[in-house]
Order: C-alpha cells, then sequence, then structure tokens
C-alpha cells in the first residue's frame, strides 16, 4: 500500500533560495496557464488540458528564461493539477479555477523521478543535494523506504522546507481477536466508546492557542487598514505577525496529528472491529433552535477538532492492521435506549444524561450512544459471522464503566 512520509530539509541559504525560486515558478505558470484558458474560451469556447499546456510550457520557457531555473516535472506537475481543476470545474460543478496570489499561495513541488538517496541526503533535479534529518532516518526502515520511494513532494511551512517521500509500504496485519467496539464522537467529549473508555483532547489548551491566533489575526487587520489609508502595500511587521500566527496554527495542527494518531493505534490494537457512524460532519454543527452564541462556539470547536482528520487516519491506519471500519446510520443513535430500544425524541442537545421512562435506564448520553452503535454493527457482522446471539447478548449485559484514558 502507498504511504507517505515527512522529514525535515536542512538547506544553506543557496538551496532554499532555489526552492522559493521554484514555488515562485510554478505560480507563475499556474496564472499563465490559467489566462490562456480563459482566452481561449472567450474566442473559442474551449479549454486548454494537460498536453496543450505542457506544449504552451515549452514556449513560455523560451519567452521567460527564469522559467528554465525550475525542474521541468514540477511545472509539468503545475499543468496536471490544472487539467484535474478545469475537468472538476466542468463535470462536478467545483467552480473555476482562481488565479494565485503570492501571499495565498500554498503549493507543493513534486518530482516523480530523478531524486536520489544517499545516506541521510536527498537529490533533486536542478536543486542538488540538502540534508534530511528525521528520527526514522536512524532505523532499519529508513533504507526499505529508499528503496520503495516512488515520488518526492517538497512543501514549504512555517518552519522550513519538508519533504513528503510517497513509498510502497508493507502491510502489518495484526493478531485477529474478534473484539469489536463502538464509538461516538462529540463535542464534550471527542470520543465515547461503547467499552466505557472516554478519550478527550485537550481543547482547552488548543483553545487558548486559537485566542492567541484570533488576537494576532485582529493586529494584522488593524495595521492593514492603517497601511491602506497610508498608501502602503508591503509592511515587515505585518510579515512578523502572519509567521507567529501561523506557527501558532501549525502548534495546533501539531497538538491534533499527535492525538489522533495515538488513539487510533490505541483502538486499533485491541479491537479487530471499529463501528462508527456514518457521518456528515456538517450536522455536528447543528446547535440548539435560537442560540446563536452556542452555535457560533459549537462552530468554532468543530473547526479546530477536526474529527474528518481523525476518521482518515483511523481508516488508513485500519488499512495497514487488516482492521475492519464499519459505518452504520447515525439516525437517534442518542435519543435510543440502548437497553430496551425506545426513542426518546424529545431529548435535548443539553441532555448529557439518558433516562429511559420506559425501562428506567439512566446512562450518559454519549455512552449510550456508542453502545447503540455498536449493536448496529453488530448486527452487520452478525450476518457474516453466524454469532449474532451471542454479540448481541454480550452488550446488552455490559456495565458501562467511565474512565478517561491517559495519553
Amino acid at each position: 500500500m502507498r504511504s507517505v512520509i515527512k522529514v525535515k530539509i536542512y538547506a544553506r541559504r543557496t538551496k532554499t533560495q532555489l526552492f522559493k525560486q521554484a514555488l515562485g515558478n510554478s505560480r507563475f505558470v499556474w496564472n499563465k496557464l490559467l489566462e490562456k484558458n480563459k482566452e481561449r474560451y472567450k474566442k473559442e469556447k474551449k479549454f486548454l488540458f494537460y498536453p496543450d499546456m505542457c506544449k504552451e510550457i515549452t514556449k513560455m520557457k523560451e519567452e521567460y528564461p527564469f522559467l528554465k531555473q525550475s525542474p521541468s516535472q514540477t511545472l509539468q506537475q503545475i499543468a496536471r493539477k490544472l487539467d484535474r481543476s478545469l475537468k472538476d470545474g466542468i463535470k462536478r460543478k467545483k467552480g473555476f479555477p482562481q488565479f494565485k496570489k503570492k501571499s495565498r499561495y500554498d503549493s507543493i513541488l513534486i518530482f516523480p523521478q530523478g531524486f536520489k538517496f544517499e545516506g541521510r541526503k536527498l537529490s533533486l533535479p536542478k536543486i542538488g543535494w540538502v540534508s534530511i534529518k528525521d528520527k526514522i532516518t536512524k532505523k532499519k526502515e529508513w533504507e526499505r523506504i529508499k528503496a520503495s520511494a516512488k515520488q518526492v513532494w517538497i512543501k514549504e511551512e512555517v518552519d522550513g522546507f519538508f519533504a513528503y517521500i510517497v513509498y510502497d509500504r508493507e502491510p502489518e496485519p495484526k493478531e485477529k481477536n474478534g473484539e469489536a467496539v463502538g464509538i461516538d464522537v462529540g463535542i464534550k467529549n471527542t470520543l465515547t466508546m461503547s467499552n466505557g473508555e472516554v478519550i478527550s483532547l485537550n481543547t482547552k489548551r488548543i483553545m487558548a492557542l486559537v485566542r492567541k491566533a484570533e488576537k494576532l489575526q485582529s493586529v494584522i487587520d488593524r495595521k492593514r487598514a492603517i497601511n491602506k489609508k497610508r498608501g502602503i502595500k508591503n509592511s515587515k511587521r505585518i510579515e512578523v505577525l502572519e509567521r507567529r500566527r501561523d506557527r501558532i496554527l501549525k502548534k495546533i495542527q501539531n497538538i491534533k496529528v499527535d492525538f489522533y494518531y495515538k488513539v487510533a493505534n490505541h483502538i486499533l490494537n485491541n479491537h479487530e472491529y471499529v463501528v462508527v457512524e456514518d457521518l456528515d460532519l456538517k450536522g455536528l454543527k447543528e446547535a440548539e433552535k435560537g442560540s446563536k452564541v452556542i452555535r457560533r462556539k459549537v462552530n468554532k470547536y468543530l473547526q479546530y477538532i477536526s474529527l474528518s482528520e481523525f476518521f482518515r487516519i483511523l481508516e488508513w491506519k485500519a488499512e495497514l492492521y487488516g482492521r475492519e471500519i464499519i459505518r452504520v446510520n447515525p439516525k437517534d443513535t442518542s435519543k435510543t435506549c440502548s437497553n430496551c430500544g425506545y426513542v426518546n425524541h424529545e431529548l435535548k442537545l443539553s441532555d448529557r444524561v439518558f433516562k429511559c421512562p420506559v425501562c428506567g435506564l439512566k446512562m450518559d448520553r454519549d455512552l449510550n450512544a456508542s453502545i447503540n452503535i455498536l449493536k448496529r454493527g453488530l448486527e452487520r457482522i452478525a450476518l457474516s459471522s453466524g454469532h449474532g446471539e451471542y454479540m448481541r447478548e454480550m452488550v446488552l449485559n455490559r456495565e458501562p464503566i467511565r474512565r478517561t484514558l491517559a495519553l
């Protein structure tokens, strides 16, 4: 299976300048090709696609000699990317591609071939040798990664340049144990599992960092407004503030990704089947009617905890470990009694404890939902395994135990 590993690049100033020049040339080529596409569409109602765009790049190199400093592969990949964007805009109605500003251009340099590894160094066409450092380079696995590398992507981030190495990774199947668990995601508790485990992201730390980033953004907006009145286009002070803001945002991203990888490993190491809701994550943004303050807080919270990132990591890890992710219908999982099946339609988002008026069950709302999710998943497993009755009894007889897992 294809996998990607990220390593930090340590390059001298001359090499760093070559990377920045290549990124700037890629942005220039994107804008020029997009301009030519717009002109052709106005005249002939047709677009330039990948083969024609590659020919245009060859012509542009004669007209703009500085483009010859960039590897041809990276410019061709820009043509391929624009080709895909045009086709998506036509077929899937995703909108027409936009011109890229220097301040808003967040792209990568793709090297599908021509790269070499030697020890802890990487050679790239027209860039040369650069040092790479990461803990993976000190392990035996590094040799296998170098031997099976298919592509190298270079991306500039707030703390420097990074290489993303695409390589073939052998599956690492875990021993089958027949264990299954249901997972409910939510706002108060990030993950609630049907075995009673409650795993929560450190949202206090994240939201404290969010407030710092928002404060810096307000200062940036204010300074931009002042500079606009004075006729000042560029400001080094604003650039410094933007870098500081971007460092905070990256720190938030690192906290989330580290947490979700640890949680995914913990879940998949102990369970063969993982049952989750087939959620439209936008639906989680629904708050109580008439409460704009709560809705705004919920939206901000969901924006920064990125539950979609967790599901992406969980599915990738499950494929690697040979585990199975089962998606079930999320309808009324929180409102259904996990003991008798009664659906309490009067349950509100603010009600954190589920109370069944029929059988008298009293349980945490999220734990009740996770057990319902597990039961729906076990019904699907039972169709193929033939052990449905035993599994259903196992769920019904479980006593929920609330505990927080320390990661």
